[in-house]
């Protein structure tokens, strides 16, 4: 029996993926799409699904992970946008020619822009020439429905490709509105387990993707591509059809008509945006105007000849396109459907109409006109102007505040109440002063900190700020300036242990003389408190939820401490912000070591999170400090290869004293909490063992 629920565009797609009985869900947070598989964690942590849910450590994994899956003949899901979608470009390029029938759904946001986290198609623009079948959705009813016809169309062996559910961030993936849950053993008989042609199984098939293929084969095989896309034409109708007999909702295929009928022009426009045209469009038909909306349900494959079909009975159409091909002069759409007509005898006038970039709202007035200049283009036979943006311009902003002293960070911060990185960002910038350089890659730190230090603060990509970092040393080397100015990052856990690692792992190797501040959080604290690399044994999660099934996190955190020991730089600690003299101690002297040329130097910062470790803000240092006096958080350093804890509590304090104050720690057992005692007394007392050793034996 179907139910009907009002929820966010993000749970209608993780219900519908949870209603495909999907097997693998590889994930990787990044706002907006982070609750779908937040959503989905949910309802594997509950035993409402069955299936791997895999913690990637970044986007282009987190890809593989899909992709790999798919090969071996299971249905696989995952989820992105921007500049993650833009970092698992390659492999969202190789799926396609491994002929994976796999789902993606992506929240629209701006790619490449500061970081800016409202929608326009930007971010899936670059893809959409790439093999998969490209559909936007309108509303969350839609998402919900077309995860589960995408697994229909993409496994259909005459396809063979796989999706990207585009739904537009924000908009619709935290926007709620009434959706109708299919029951699932209606959805079941609709959508039959996924059955791979070829999987890479050798206890099943003797045939899989071959390695390469010879440059003569390679137009033939995009000459194939395009028959595969004209067969997904075909099968996309058939089963929009069928779904429509079964569950009563029809979409149209490849495009939806509004009101074309008897319309002198038409608009033409994808996703969300077309909610707000068919009221203009119903605004200028009570006014007797003639106007019709054509919605652009898929991209890829185009659907050329159905807007031919509409503009030999049309006098003019108008693109709003919520992406640029910048260079073009014009939106991407716009290209496609002028490419479209190109062959007709006579063809209407194409105008376009760029607008909602960076996920500026698109209002009802707008559309009107819009609609009024394509009704004109259509009486005068011509357009006006073939482009038009149609920008809203911003208020003024208010002058800078004015300080009598100049210092390297100003007051105040817009962190969360009791955040601890404003502590350990103060204490940074005081002992380095204002011949310093920071880069960030994203996290809380670029929220809270990027408008309030008065030194460089460089917003860095996620997986590449050791990259920046590099190249900014260098250059100041160069020029002669390394010994006047200190490069540091400020990196939260999952730029440092999870994403961006490689990177830092390449920059070590290279022995580069700049600064990593890691301030650790232990989750993704910035984008919902999804779990890291770092995230401790046991912990709750909006990743890793205590559940039925799962109880927190099951892994314990990566030693970045011995990670970054095994690539023998010179300086390495932890600190804390409830010891403040050793932390600006540690800084002092990871300065020296760098501005001396001597290599890398490595801070790993604890920094206890209220919001996300739920205690009350006034109990950040307080936690912190039982950190350090439990064990959980020994502060250490390794210089040249000789390791020194540098506080030694007579007898720690029970591990209990530690997790008590924290919600994150409310689910756990008496033997899961025996357990983590016995894991940091093995831990700290390995820390003395090795201070015992004298120097690393591998330095």
């Amino acid at each position: 029996m179907s139910e009907f629920d009002v929820m966010p565009g993000n749970k209608a797609v993780a219900h519908g993926v949870r209603l495909s009985r999907v097997e693998v869900i590889p994930i990787y947070p990044i706002t907006p799409q982070t609750t779908i598989v937040e959503y989905l964690g949910e309802f594997i942590a509950n035993g409402q699904l069955k299936a791997e849910y895999i913690q990637a450590e970044g986007e282009h994994t987190c890809l593989g992970i899909a992709v790999g899956a798919s090969l071996a003949g299971a249905r696989a899901f995952t989820a992105t946008c921007s500049q993650g979608l833009a970092y698992m470009h390659e492999v969202v390029a190789q799926a396609p020619s491994y002929r994976t029938p796999l789902v993606m759904a992506v929240a629209n946001r701006t790619l490449g822009w500061y970081w800016s986290l409202g929608p326009d198609y930007s971010d899936i623009m670059p893809e959409l020439n790439l093999g998969w079948l490209v559909n936007f959705a309108e509303s969350n009813q839609e998402c919900l429905d077309m995860v589960i016809q995408l697994y229909r169309i993409s496994e259909d062996w005459r396809v063979l490709l796989p999706s990207m559910l585009s739904l537009d961030g924000f908009y619709l993936s935290y926007s709620y509105e009434r959706v109708n849950i299919p029951d699932q053993e209606t959805v079941d008989d609709f959508l039959p387990p996924y059955r791979a042609p070829y999987p890479v199984d050798p206890t099943i098939s003797d045939k899989w993707p071959a390695a390469g293929l010879p440059p003569a084969l390679h137009t033939t095989y995009r000459r194939l591509f395009e028959e595969l896309m004209e067969d997904a034409k075909k099968v996309i109708y058939a089963v929009d059809e069928e779904f429509g007999e079964i569950f009563g909702r029809r979409y149209g295929g490849l495009i939806e008509e509004y009101r074309c009928d008897d319309a002198e022009a038409v608009l033409v426009t994808m996703g969300s945006m077309t909610t707000a045209a068919r009221r203009a469009v119903d605004r200028l038909r009570e006014e007797g105007e003639k106007l019709g909306l054509v919605k652009l349900r898929f991209l890829r494959p185009f659907p050329s000849s159905e807007l031919r079909r509409i503009a030999e009975r049309v006098r003019a159409i108008g693109v709003v396109d919520r992406m640029v091909l910048h260079g073009t002069g014009g939106g991407g759409a716009f290209a496609d459907v002028r490419s479209a007509l190109y062959s007709l005898d006579e063809r209407p006038p194409v105008i376009n109409f760029i607008t909602g970039m960076g996920g500026e709202d698109i209002p009802i007035e707008d559309f009107v006109a819009m609609g009024r200049r394509t009704l004109k283009a259509a009486s005068t036979g011509r357009p006006e102007r073939e482009v038009e943006f149609i920008e809203h311009k911003p208020e003024a902003a208010p002058p800078p505040v004015q300080l009598e002293e100049v210092m390297p960070i100003y007051p105040g911060s817009d962190g969360c109440a009791g955040c601890g990185s404003s502590i350990i960002i103060r204490h940074l910038l005081k002992v380095l002063g204002p011949n310093t350089v920071i880069v960030n890659p994203p996290s809380c730190a670029g929220v809270n900190f990027g408008g309030v230090v008065t030194v460089p603060w460089v917003l860095a990509n996620y997986a590449a700020a050791a990259g920046y970092e590099t190249g900014l040393y260098r250059a100041y080397r160069i020029k002669g300036k390394a010994d006047k100015i200190y490069l540091t990052s400020f990196s939260g856990d999952g730029g440092t242990v999870d994403i961006g690692l490689q990177a830092i792992s390449g920059a070590a190797e290279r022995n580069e003389s700049f600064i990593w501040v890691c301030y650790d959080n232990e989750a993704y604290m910035n984008t919902g408190i999804q779990r890291s690399g770092s995230t401790p044994l046991f912990a709750n999660t909006t990743s890793t939820p205590a559940g039925k099934v799962w109880a927190g996190k099951p892994e314990k955190s990566k030693n970045m401490i011995l990670i970054m020991a095994a690539h023998r730089i010179p300086y390495i600690a932890t600190a804390s912000l409830a010891y403040l003299p050793d932390l600006e101690r540690k800084i002092k002297k990871a300065a020296e070591v760098t501005r001396a040329g001597k290599g890398m130097a490595y801070i790993h910062i604890q920094q206890p999170c209220a919001t996300g470790w739920y205690f009350p803000p006034e109990k950040t240092v307080e936690v912190a400090r039982l950190a350090v006096q439990t064990g959980v958080w020994p502060l250490l350093e390794i210089e040249d290869g000789v390791l020194k804890v540098n506080i030694k509590p007579r007898e720690l304090k029970p591990i209990e004293e530690y997790l008590k104050l924290q919600g994150r720690f409310r689910h756990l057992t008496k033997e899961q909490i025996d357990t983590i005692q016995a894991e940091v007394k093995k831990d700290y007392e390995s820390w003395l063992t090795l201070e015992k050793m004298g120097k690393l034996p591998w330095y």
